[in-house]
């Protein structure tokens, strides 16, 4: 494997960001890909399955790869996942200025549970985990982190138990939540972790227009997400059991 080596860095922000260096190729990759153009060829056009494979090899590709994953917010290209820092900024690069207005004002209310940090948080498991990682998962890490304000383990926690599934799909097309399940989702972690509600409780009607902005906007990428969002703010009280 030919990757790129990623540290976590944190900014004044609380923003995560990213430091890397390139490693060279080694000569497996090159030699795969050698093979794959020249099955190109003899067969007179890719596959479903030399399809997965050159997503593979595309995301291995140190720059190619490094950019193709910072420009997808949805977690990049093939089963290369981004983690908590690459969708921070890939989010913050693409979102609309409704998003940094709406952070802003969430935090301004909320003080220390509304950190932008845990909104943030929540949005990345959710979208990175819906379908993946068990619901009821990731809304206990919400619950926990309003406590603990410890975010460094709940990422390790996510991306074991995301990446241990996706290991079995090394070439294959990696499963995915509904995006419905990953808007509610998202927006039931962020009542937890910021209001402390319980499920199924009705959020404020200021609340609900912010909540809505911020969600809205880091599903700015999928088609028809803002109804999504307002209908799933509007049917909390029909998710109370939805985490059992």
């Amino acid at each position: 494997m030919c990757n790129v080596t990623c540290q976590r860095t944190w900014g004044p922000s609380h923003m995560g960001q990213v430091c890397f260096r390139y490693v060279p190729l080694r000569h497996r990759c090159r030699h795969r890909a050698v093979e794959a153009a020249a099955s190109q060829q003899s067969t007179g056009g890719f596959g479903e399955g030399l399809k997965r494979f050159a997503k593979q090899v595309q995301a291995q590709l140190p720059l190619v790869g490094l950019l193709t994953r910072l420009a997808a917010p949805t977690g990049g290209v093939g089963n290369d996942e981004l983690s908590y820092p690459e969708f921070c900024r890939a989010l913050w690069d693409a979102a609309p200025m409704e998003f940094n207005f709406a952070t802003a004002e969430w935090e301004k209310l909320h003080g220390k549970e509304g950190q932008r940090r845990y909104v943030l948080l929540c949005l990345w498991m959710a979208r990175q985990g819906a379908g993946v990682v068990p619901s009821k998962q990731i809304a206990a890490a919400a619950r926990r982190v309003r406590v603990t304000q410890d975010i460094e383990i709940e990422m390790d926690r996510f991306e074991a138990s995301r990446d241990a599934v996706f290991k079995q799909y090394s070439y294959a097309e990696r499963p995915t939540g509904k995006l419905q399940d990953q808007i509610d989702l998202a927006v039931d972690s962020i009542c937890r972790v910021t209001l402390g509600l319980n499920d199924g409780v009705e959020v404020s009607p200021r609340d609900a227009e912010i909540l809505t902005e911020m969600v809205a906007a880091a599903f700015a990428d999928q088609e028809g997400a803002q109804a999504l969002v307002q209908r799933s703010v509007r049917s909390r009280k029909d998710r109370a059991n939805a985490y059992l």
